[in-house]
C-alpha cells in the first residue's frame, strides 16, 4: 500500500494543536478581556457593540465559542424579561458563523486545504463568492433590518489598558494576518503558541496537552486519510456506485448526491463533519464542485436542529425560534444559489 495515502496533509494536525493550545491560554488567562471592554466603552453604536463583540468572540475556533460569546453578551444585555435582548441572539449567531467560509483556523478550511494540497489563497479564490454574498448578507441585516433601539446595553464603565491589547491581541491577529498572506502556519502559530506560553507562564507540559481535543484530531486524520483514497481511486468508486444504479455522472446521480450530503449534515449538525462530507464528495466529483458542495452542507449545517447555537440564542437572549428561522433559511438559499452558477 502506498503510505503517503496516509500521511499526505497530515502536517494540518500542527495547525489544529496549536490553535487548541492557543484558545486554552486565552481563555484561561482573559487575554482578550480589555479589548472586549474598549468596544462596549468606545463604540457610540450598540448594535456594533454586538457584533464587534461576537466576531472577535467567534475569532477563537473552540468548542462552544457561542457560549462563550453569548455569555459575555449576557453581562451586556438587559436583564431577562426586559426588552432589548431579542436581536442579540441573531447577531451573536451571524457574527460567528461566517468564519466557517474564510478562516485559515477553521476545520471547515483546513481539512479542503489539506484533502487538496492547496493554498490558502487558492482557497480564497475558489470561494470568494460565497464570502461576498455572506459578508452582504451580514451587513445588510445589520444595517437594516436591526434598528438602533432594538439593541440596548447595560450600562458599563470598566477601565481598559491598551498595553495589554498590544501585549494579547496584537500578536493573534498578526499570527492570522501572516497565514493570510502566505506564510507558512508552522511558522506563524507555532512561534505565537510559544508567545502565548511566555507571557501567560504556562509551561506545565500536560496543562498544554489538556488544551489538545485528541478525538477532534484522529477525527481529522481519519478524514485526511479517506480523502486521499477518495482522490486516488475515484474512478473505481463511480463504477462501484453505478452498480447501486447512482452514476455520479449523470444529473439524476448529482441530484441524488446533493440531497444526500444536506440531509446528512442537517442530520449531524456538525461542522467537522460537513467539512468532511463536503471534502469526499468534492474528491469524488473534482475541486470545481467545491463551492457547491460546501454551500450545500454549510445549508445543512446552518438549519440542522442539532446544531446548538441558536438553542443557546433562545436560552440566552429570548429569541423567538421564528425569527432565526427566517434568518437561516434566507442565508443558506443566498449560499446555495450563488454556488449553484458557480458549477
Amino acid at each position: 500500500m502506498d503510505l503517503s495515502l496516509i500521511y499526505s496533509g497530515q502536517i494540518y494536525l500542527f495547525l489544529i494543536a496549536f490553535v487548541m493550545m492557543i484558545a486554552g491560554m486565552i481563555k484561561d488567562n482573559d487575554l482578550f478581556l480589555d479589548i472586549f471592554t474598549f468596544f462596549k466603552n468606545n463604540l457610540k453604536s450598540n448594535k456594533a457593540i454586538v457584533a464587534i463583540v461576537s466576531f472577535f468572540t467567534g475569532l477563537l475556533p473552540i468548542k462552544g465559542r457561542v457560549t462563550i460569546s453569548a455569555g459575555l453578551l449576557d453581562t451586556l444585555a438587559p436583564n431577562k424579561k426586559e426588552p432589548g435582548r431579542e436581536k442579540y441572539g441573531p447577531i451573536d449567531y451571524l457574527s460567528t458563523h461566517h468564519y466557517y467560509m474564510w478562516s485559515p483556523l477553521e476545520k471547515t478550511v483546513i481539512l479542503p486545504m489539506a484533502a487538496f494540497g492547496i493554498t490558502y489563497s487558492a482557497w480564497f479564490q475558489i470561494m470568494w463568492p460565497l464570502i461576498m454574498v455572506t459578508a452582504i448578507f451580514i451587513l445588510s441585516y445589520l444595517i437594516w433590518f436591526v434598528k438602533e433601539e432594538d439593541v440596548l446595553l447595560k450600562e458599563y464603565g470598566d477601565s481598559v489598558k491598551v498595553s495589554k491589547i498590544i501585549r494579547y491581541v496584537f500578536p493573534y491577529i498578526i499570527a492570522i494576518a501572516s497565514v493570510i498572506a502566505g506564510v507558512n502556519f508552522l511558522w506563524s502559530f507555532g512561534l505565537l503558541t510559544l508567545y502565548y506560553m511566555f507571557v501567560t507562564q504556562t509551561f506545565n507540559i500536560k496543562k498544554l496537552i489538556g488544551y489538545i481535543d485528541f478525538k477532534l484530531l484522529f477525527w481529522v486524520a481519519l478524514i485526511i486519510i479517506c480523502s486521499n483514497f477518495v482522490i486516488t481511486y475515484t474512478n473505481d468508486i463511480k463504477e462501484y456506485l453505478k452498480e447501486f444504479h447512482l452514476d455520479v455522472n449523470t444529473n439524476q446521480g448529482f441530484i441524488s448526491v446533493s440531497a444526500l450530503a444536506f440531509i446528512s449534515s442537517f442530520l449531524l449538525g456538525s461542522s467537522s463533519r460537513f467539512a468532511a462530507i463536503t471534502v469526499l464528495l468534492t474528491s469524488l466529483y473534482g475541486i470545481q464542485y467545491l463551492p457547491w458542495f460546501f454551500a450545500i452542507d454549510f445549508a445543512g449545517y446552518l438549519l440542522s436542529p442539532m446544531h446548538k447555537c441558536v438553542a443557546i440564542g433562545i436560552l440566552y437572549f429570548n429569541t423567538k425560534f421564528s425569527y432565526y428561522s427566517k434568518i437561516l433559511i434566507t442565508w443558506s438559499l443566498l449560499v446555495v444559489g450563488t454556488s449553484y452558477f458557480l458549477i
